[in-house]
């Protein structure tokens, strides 16, 4: 009400300069992205606890995730609100072009992020490739703390490489085979119909006692002790798995004298058949290219019915880019960074921001916050938060490659 006030009081003294032409509707201007922006704060995690990620992971559970489940993913801010899109309906696969220092890896660190805090590990499973084989920093190592990640190969090593594209094939061979020519999402309702899901048995209160679980941070926390009478229930046998993979061109097109280029044959050509057949086995396929030229034949280019393009890193900064839908629309959007430090104390100090009279009617920005380099990242966080969350619900994660 006070904002209201004083922007009514801004406005009286005011007057048109002429009458608007007859028919003539009014058009308020659009507002402007953020110069940068934090993935948490588009998640509605400013503060990410377990018990913020269970009451996602329960709301999408009953928005159809039991059956064959979602892959959201949230790429940043746009002009009204968080911009993303969801791999099932808008997909199956994204593909990110950008040059380089645009914010590629950062983007998909973020997708990464996004994916695990929308399913619970049990659901959803993350597969992550190092195309230019750590020649570029951390690339996604990061992200291997994230409980929904169940492997992570950096295209170094040939023979891991190998390894890798054998394991692949060998999951679609294993989905082909338990679907049997029937769609993802109607085998995930057939068996819930069917009655074969069955759900954990809920602990009596006579049940419940207190007792000390030594978890893997070498905390000591209080859980419900239930004696078991039957296997404890384990991950999905065909939960979705997304495989992000950075640089996809240095795969598709390896430099001379790189150590990974005797078998990046056989790994591209195992993610082009996720390509083909991901969409009806559930598996998806998000990558980035840094040459657009060098993928354009590819199957993941011509399959990509989400598309994102990165623009050149010089003002305002990398992450700005335009996520493209298949039915031609554009969205502008910021990406939403989640390796930068979390903001504390900074947050309590003063702030001026100059308001310029034709974004008067905007609806009031966020504070800017600067980071004070001491603390852990926003991933770090999120991740020992998902990490004890799915302690708590019981989602033993996903195996890649799944035991046999």
């Amino acid at each position: 009400l006070a904002w209201a006030e004083r922007f009514a009081r801004a406005l009286a003294p005011l007057r048109a300069d002429a009458a608007p032409a007859e028919g003539a509707g009014y058009r308020p201007a659009a507002a402007s992205l953020p110069a940068a922006a934090r993935l948490l704060d588009e998640l509605g995690l400013a503060r990410a606890t377990p018990a913020s990620l269970m009451a996602r992971w329960a709301a999408a559970t009953d928005q159809g995730q039991g059956v064959g489940g979602r892959a959201e993913i949230v790429l940043g801010a746009g002009r009204r609100g968080p911009v993303g899109a969801e791999l099932v309906q808008d997909g199956p696969h994204l593909l990110v072009e950008g040059p380089a220092g645009s914010g590629r890896t950062e983007l998909l660190r973020s997708l990464a992020a996004s994916l695990s805090a929308a399913a619970r590990p049990d659901r959803l499973g993350l597969v992550l490739l190092d195309g230019a084989g750590g020649e570029r920093g951390d690339g996604l190592a990061p992200c291997t703390e994230l409980p929904h990640v169940s492997a992570h190969l950096v295209a170094s090593d040939p023979l891991r490489m190998r390894e890798f594209a054998q394991a692949l094939g060998a999951e679609l061979k294993r989905r082909h085979e338990l679907l049997d020519g029937t769609a993802f999402a109607q085998w995930h309702a057939g068996r819930e119909a069917t009655g074969r899901m069955v759900a954990p048995r809920q602990p009596t209160p006579g049940e419940l006692r207190g007792d000390l679980d030594p978890q893997r941070t070498g905390t000591l926390r209080l859980r419900a002790s239930v004696p078991r009478t039957e296997p404890a229930a384990g991950p999905s046998p065909l939960p979705r798995l997304v495989v992000l993979v950075d640089d996809f061109d240095a795969l598709v097109a390896p430099a001379l004298g790189s150590t990974g280029r005797p078998a990046a044959g056989s790994v591209v050509r195992a993610l082009e058949a996720v390509a083909r057949e991901g969409t009806r086995l559930g598996v998806h396929l998000i990558a980035t290219s840094a040459r657009p030229d060098r993928t354009a034949d590819t199957e993941l280019a011509r399959r990509s019915t989400l598309r994102v393009e990165l623009d050149a890193p010089d003002q305002p900064g990398p992450g700005r880019g335009v996520l493209r839908y298949a039915d031609g629309r554009e969205v502008p959007f910021q990406a939403g960074r989640v390796t930068g430090r979390i903001p504390r104390t900074a947050t309590l100090r003063p702030t001026v921001v100059p308001v310029e009279w034709d974004r008067m009617g905007d609806p009031p920005a966020r504070r800017p916050v600067r980071e004070l380099g001491n603390g852990p990242t926003d991933l770090a966080l999120l991740a020992s938060a998902l990490d004890r969350a799915s302690h708590l619900v019981s989602a033993t994660p996903v195996l890649f490659p799944p035991a046999p």
